[in-house]
């Protein structure tokens, strides 16, 4: 006899379809990538080993940029920056114009951040810097610049409020501390004279500069997680060779040498020093220390640009050949037993559970 219908039914049912009677699998999801900082931002109380790696990477490289000048005798401040700052403006606009799928996600808004940023935290403090140096020597501003971690904490957690400000005081005492230890015995080296008063000012306008673009640049990758680390260090370096090029054009009216005598006796060196400063110290510096700003607190990265005049004072120790005092030994163990302080303030506890 044939088969009941409802069997050859069931059959066809499961030669069409093999899984009809399987439990119902859902489809597995894959969610969209989160950015850095939008990892960053599930807690902030978690310090990244990698964010702390790219903090003194970053700082390390910016440290280059107080030996460098002083190992190219017979160039003026001026021209270094201009070559520094027209190797960084090249790079980071040959970039930015390659990245075409980053473009259309920086408006006029971002691209005028840039420029300000551009002054700021470039031109602005390293022209003040270097003013100032010039009129009351290397030491005062030297220690004045060396308040910008403290500075940049405390700004940074102010915006932020990542923690109580109770907490920070001792870090940043021990950090403040042990700066100014570290160049106490440099202090006896300034000059003084009747633009003391001058050098000062420009000193606090530096200091002022390089605190407004730490934490402005911080506070503006926190806000727009889309836009990338190395997008945004390339679009500064737009606005670096638009204002390079402008110094480039004033530079006849400001200096009565040509640009050829300008770079010394030795113009491969000077090519290379400006190489290392443009596309170590500016690029380079600029991509980790945005990378390390998206996954670190304000406050911890405030801290962590204790580290560029850390280096500054290591890297001045290797070109002078010599070692460090007690002194500068003492100083900069207080500022490494402030950093890891502040870092433990920031460590939390996990609660217990509930009983």
């Amino acid at each position: 006899p044939p088969p009941p219908k409802n069997f050859v039914l069931f059959t066809r049912a499961i030669h069409e379809s093999p899984r009809f009677f399987l439990p119902y699998r859902r489809e597995k999801q894959y969610p969209r990538r989160k950015t850095i900082i939008e990892r960053a931002s599930l807690n902030q109380n978690r310090i990244a080993p990698s964010a702390m790696a790219c903090a003194m990477g970053a700082t390390g490289l910016w440290g280059l940029s107080f030996v460098i000048p002083v190992m190219l005798p017979g160039v003026a401040a001026f021209d270094v920056s201009l070559g520094r700052y027209l190797l960084y403006g090249l790079l980071g606009t040959i970039l930015f114009a390659r990245q075409s799928r980053f473009r259309p996600r920086l408006g006029r808004k971002d691209m005028a951040h840039a420029l300000l940023f551009a002054v700021t935290g470039y031109y602005g403090c390293y022209t003040a810097l270097v003013w100032s140096i010039d009129l009351i020597g290397p030491a005062v501003p030297t220690l004045i610049m060396g308040l910008a971690p403290v500075c940049v904490a405390l700004a940074g957690n102010l915006r932020c409020r990542d923690l109580p400000f109770v907490r920070l005081i001792g870090p940043l005492t021990l950090i403040g501390g042990g700066l100014a230890m570290a160049n106490l015995a440099r202090l006896g080296a300034g000059t003084t004279g009747a633009h003391t008063a001058a050098g000062l000012g420009l000193s606090i306008l530096a200091l002022a500069c390089i605190t407004h673009f730490l934490v402005a640049n911080l506070l503006f990758l926190k806000a727009r997680p889309h836009v990338s680390p190395v997008a945004w260090a390339n679009a500064i370096g737009v606005s670096v060779l638009a204002i390079s090029l402008a110094a480039l054009a004033l530079r006849p009216a400001l200096l009565a040498t040509s640009f050829a005598q300008a770079m010394g006796p030795s113009p491969g060196r000077y090519v290379l020093g400006c190489a290392v400063l443009g596309f170590g110290s500016s690029w380079l510096g600029a991509v980790l220390w945005n990378r390390a700003n998206a996954r670190l607190p304000a406050a911890v990265a405030g801290q962590c640009i204790v580290f560029w005049p850390v280096s500054g004072l290591i890297f001045a120790f290797i070109v002078q050949r010599r070692l460090p005092g007690l002194m500068e030994i003492a100083g900069i163990a207080l500022v490494f037993a402030g950093i890891v302080w502040g870092l433990r303030a920031f460590a939390v506890r996990p609660a217990p559970p509930a009983v």
